[in-house]
């Protein structure tokens, strides 16, 4: 064989040689990763982790331990995930109590993973103190064992919060969402959605985190906030029941109903709110519609037409008093 010729074989060797490093460092780098999630809550509740796996089609199987800071949490069981079907040939198992601040879990897929990622299992904690703990990879195998296995593995963390300064938290965007709200002379019905939403940050302090009424800053003005929106309400509603009504000279008696509940909706706005019949913007049409009841039903007479009936008694009565009057006077000079 020629120098060149061998020249251009070692050169050859060369870039085959560079091409499988760089692909095992390629491979290195995308192999089966494993991460957890990061959870938080207070002391004496409980969190679950998420195992969670990657890169990860055709494995058969693995095992990893998990370390994490045994003052601040200990771990109380574990489930399978998706990841590891529960079928025949398939196991999911764990110890605990490896040691002190370390679990371990291993799987087995007997006819190798179906998915290229999916959650292996989860691993339940009780909080035990204020603090945080991360959750840290070690010895992590994958089966068959010419897997390519990343070199990392990302970390989870724990963190155990102050129940105080979480309910001081939720006190504190109460009272914020209190106090952005306009003064309670101004509320209107459109501040309304805005107002619920401050009670329902009330409500989350005092139902979550034991929170009491001389906690907020200014309660007051949302109790007065939703006087107002609850008085604004009766107001329009009892007004919409006035303009359903017919027109005064479409009523019937069979209008009676509709007419005597949206006078129940003005009185009702009345005695439950305060309102004022100057808050009503139909109260007139009310009152018309509830004298041609009256009309309907004979209890009035009605105008004009109705006038003659009303009036013809009347008349009669004064042409009687007049002539009445007329013969006392005659008899009177008579006697004279």
């Amino acid at each position: 064989m020629s120098l060149k010729n061998n020249k251009a074989l070692i050169t050859l060797a060369l870039i085959v040689s560079l091409l499988l490093i760089f692909s095992q460092a390629a491979f290195a780098a995308d192999g089966v990763k494993l991460s957890a999630s990061s959870e938080s809550d207070v002391a004496g509740e409980e969190v679950t982790v998420t195992i969670s796996i990657e890169d990860a089609e055709g494995i058969e199987g693995g095992q990893f331990d998990l370390s994490f800071d045994s003052d601040v949490v200990e771990p109380v069981s574990a489930a399978r995930g998706a990841f590891v079907p529960d079928v025949s040939g398939n196991s999911f198992d764990y110890n605990l109590e490896l040691e002190d601040g370390k679990l371990r879990v291993l799987w087995v897929i007997a006819a190798g993973a179906e998915d290229d990622s999916g959650v292996v299992g989860t691993i339940t904690f009780e909080l035990l103190e204020d603090g945080d703990t991360d959750l840290t990879f070690s010895d992590v195998v994958i089966a068959p064992a010419e897997a390519d296995v990343a070199s990392t593995h990302t970390a989870g963390q724990i963190t155990v919060i102050d129940f105080e300064e979480l309910k001081q938290e939720a006190i504190d965007a109460a009272d914020e969402a209190i106090a952005d709200l306009p003064d309670c002379d101004d509320i209107t019905l459109a501040d309304r959605d805005d107002v619920e939403a401050a009670r329902a940050l009330v409500e989350e302090a005092i139902d979550e985190y034991e929170a009491e009424d001389d906690d907020f800053t200014d309660l007051e003005k949302l109790e007065c906030a939703e006087a107002k929106i609850a008085k604004l309400e009766a107001i329009r509603t009892a007004d919409n029941a006035i303009l359903a009504l017919p027109s005064v000279d479409s009523l019937k008696l069979d209008d009676k109903p509709d007419v005597v509940s949206a006078r129940a909706l003005v009185n009702a706005a009345k005695e439950d709110h305060g309102a004022v019949d100057d808050d009503f913007e139909y109260l007139a049409t009310l009152s018309a519609a509830e004298n041609r009841i009256k009309e309907l039903e004979g209890l009035q007479p009605t105008p004009p037409t109705g006038g003659v009936d009303y009036w013809l008694p009347i008349g009669l009565l004064a042409l009687i008093a007049g002539a009445f009057v007329i013969a006392r006077r005659k008899r009177y000079a008579t006697v004279r």
